[in-house]
């Protein structure tokens, strides 16, 4: 039984929906608002002012939240493909592809995987995930393998752009199959984040992915709360 899933109620998933494309496009240097966010994807409005890239970053993960919540729980190759798909739909030509030319990390000296290596290395990635997820014992086993899983995906950079996000909307998938709340990166903490990834610190980055879980737990219950006092 997925107690998680079960508390979560409608407004709590529009909730996290709009935190999730407004956090994971910010850090990627989408300049929009919360409030711009509400208004794109719960009330179908568009604020003026805003770039068409910018409007379709944050819309674009409408579709993709509705493919999270109807996933099987075991992440396959077509299920990242099916995810930056939606992500960068009229983003990128190539959006729902694998990379066809080397890429490189921002500010890193790690060397990205060849593009004729990606859909055999993304395979074996998904193996270990799921091998990791189905031994681990306690909810702290599970959340080092989600996060370290998610370091390992960022330097394969699979996608030719929208690697970060196709990677956070992971960690989220892999926490609700789990029945654990979903580990959101604030852009507050951007460089936190960052730097748990460049260096690869999966000790502290497990400590802090354990804070925001608990964190999120606790939004959950509000809402699921919320809910049945208003019945």
């Amino acid at each position: 039984m997925n107690i998680i899933v079960e508390k979560m109620t409608n407004e709590y998933i529009d909730d996290l929906l709009v935190r999730a494309a407004h956090h994971s496009t910010a850090i990627e240097g989408n300049t929009l608002t919360l409030g711009d966010t509400i208004s794109i994807l719960i009330h179908n409005y568009i604020p003026k002012g805003m770039t068409e890239r910018e409007y379709y970053e944050v819309k674009n993960y409408k579709k993709a939240f509705e493919l999270l919540l109807k996933a099987d729980r075991v992440i396959s190759t077509d299920l990242i493909k099916n995810y930056h798909r939606y992500i960068m739909e009229n983003l990128r030509e190539d959006n729902g592809e694998f990379k066809k030319i080397q890429n490189i990390i921002l500010g890193s000296v790690i060397e990205t995987t060849k593009p004729y290596l990606v859909p055999t290395v993304i395979e074996d990635w998904c193996q270990n995930l799921e091998y990791r997820l189905n031994n681990a014992k306690t909810d702290e086993e599970k959340i080092e393998a989600i996060l370290d899983q998610h370091i390992k995906f960022e330097k394969i950079h699979p996608f030719g752009d929208g690697n970060g996000r196709t990677g956070r909307l992971l960690i989220i998938h892999s926490c609700l199959k789990e029945n654990l709340a979903p580990i959101l990166i604030p852009k507050e903490e951007k460089g936190k984040y960052i730097n748990f990834l460049t260096s690869e610190n999966i000790k502290e980055f497990v400590k802090w992915g354990i804070e925001l879980e608990n964190k999120e737990k606790e939004r959950i219950e509000l809402f699921h709360n919320k809910e049945k006092e208003e019945k």
